[in-house]
């Protein structure tokens, strides 16, 4: 059974207004545990409109969303659990610190959760802060004296700490220099690995779908127009363009040398996988196989 599903999802900003906008519709979705999904879309396509539905934060105008097999909204009253089970860090999350110490923001998540024994809650925010690459020794600082990618960390530290089983990250890395993204993105694959946590992140950089997601989610216009594997996605680059997304640069060169003539394979998505394959090429031998990080 899946861990996530959704049934002709729809939601309606503004509904009965002269700014009412469709923001989903008739969206069906299945993601299974332990998956680590991209999900990519054009501005306005429905992305964060999603995830704020998945994490319960907003409430579709039809269809359902269950976890578990459970309608998420069969007893509203209790909504504030599934935001337990569903954390959601949403894209500049650094805007979102409010306490005196780092400790005591990334505290407020699994205190609010109910966690109260102090050796327990200590434990919990330590684990959190090490997953997060959040050092030790910056938990009592304020969380306004840090850096921009410390923040980021301990914002995400945070949401860990209330221990999610799904885990959603909508941009995470936006603003980043490249050092910073790569660290961001190490810690939440290592995150995922070591808790078999399932792990949504919503992003615009394809080259950061493409490193860690196992299957990707196109959302155009509010409704679903891809979900499959990572290498079956940036396969169709030209259809991708269409509807105002781009593919991996990496993507692009493959594409461009099918384009003039070379007989080579196009589901090129990582650095890793390329290396071999441009090498099979070079020697003449046959295509290496398969589509991922090689």
């Amino acid at each position: 059974m899946a861990l996530i599903e959704t049934h002709d999802l729809r939601f309606v900003y503004g509904k009965g207004t002269p700014f009412e906008k469709v923001a989903l519709d008739g969206v069906d979705i299945s993601i299974n545990e332990g998956e680590f999904i991209g999900v990519i879309g054009h501005t306005g396509s429905g992305k964060s409109t999603l995830v704020q539905l998945l994490n319960g934060l907003l409430r579709p105008e039809s269809g359902s969303i269950l976890l578990d097999g459970k309608d998420i909204w069969a007893k509203p009253k209790k909504i504030r659990n599934v935001r337990f089970e569903v954390g959601l860090v949403f894209q500049y999350p650094e805007y979102q610190l409010f306490e005196e110490t780092v400790y005591k923001d990334i505290a407020f998540g699994p205190s609010n959760k109910g966690i109260k024994k102090k050796d327990e809650l200590d434990q919990i925010i330590r684990t959190a802060a090490e997953f997060s690459g959040l050092k030790e020794s910056l938990l009592e600082k304020s969380p306004f004296d840090l850096s921009g990618g410390e923040k980021r960390r301990a914002a995400i530290a945070g949401v860990i700490a209330m221990q999610p089983r799904v885990l959603i990250l909508d941009e995470p890395t936006a603003g980043l220099d490249p050092k910073g993204r790569d660290r961001i993105l190490d810690r939440i694959s290592t995150y995922r690995e070591k808790t078999g946590s399932t792990v949504l992140l919503v992003s615009h950089s394809m080259e950061d779908i493409a490193r860690v997601a196992d299957r990707v989610l196109v959302m155009n216009h509010g409704k679903v127009e891809m979900f499959d594997e990572t290498k079956n996605i940036f396969k169709h680059g030209e259809h991708l363009a269409e509807i105002g997304l781009r593919v991996p640069q990496i993507t692009q060169v493959f594409l461009e040398l099918k384009r003039l003539g070379a007989d080579v394979r196009t589901d090129v998505y990582t650095m890793d996988f390329a290396k071999g394959v441009a090498l099979d090429f070079l020697r003449g031998g046959e295509k290496s196989e398969g589509g991922g990080q090689q």
